[in-house]
């Protein structure tokens, strides 16, 4: 004879679904509570990859696919632009959109 609880399925139900929803309320306060970074993580991607590549082409004097490959990251841009004669770069990604312009010797690339 067995001596250890048991667990019927009625009573596993009832505590797994009392710990599905207290993980589920704990991940909404922590995104409630830092919403503010969350929401900037989306305009990181084309942003770094703006720079960089106007970094890479405009100061370094490196090749189109040379800067290519220093900027790219683990998740896919949506589109490139290089204006050759504006001296930019404009990159889409992740629904953001990002310019970075070649502003002189001394201080290289910045983001508009």
């Amino acid at each position: 004879m067995s001596l250890a609880p048991v667990i019927t399925m009625e009573t596993f139900k009832k505590i797994s679904l009392t710990l599905l929803s207290i993980t589920a309320l704990l991940v909404a306060l922590w995104i409630g509570a830092n919403w503010r970074h969350l929401s900037a993580f989306p305009s990181i991607l084309p942003s770094f990859y703006a720079k960089e590549y106007c970094s890479c082409y405009f100061v370094m004097e490196r090749s189109e696919a040379a800067c290519h490959d220093f900027a790219r990251q683990w998740l896919k841009i949506d589109s490139f632009e290089l204006d050759k004669d504006g001296r930019r770069v404009i990159v889409q990604g992740m629904g953001r959109q990002a310019v970075a312009r070649y502003s002189g010797e001394r201080t290289g690339c910045r983001l508009e």
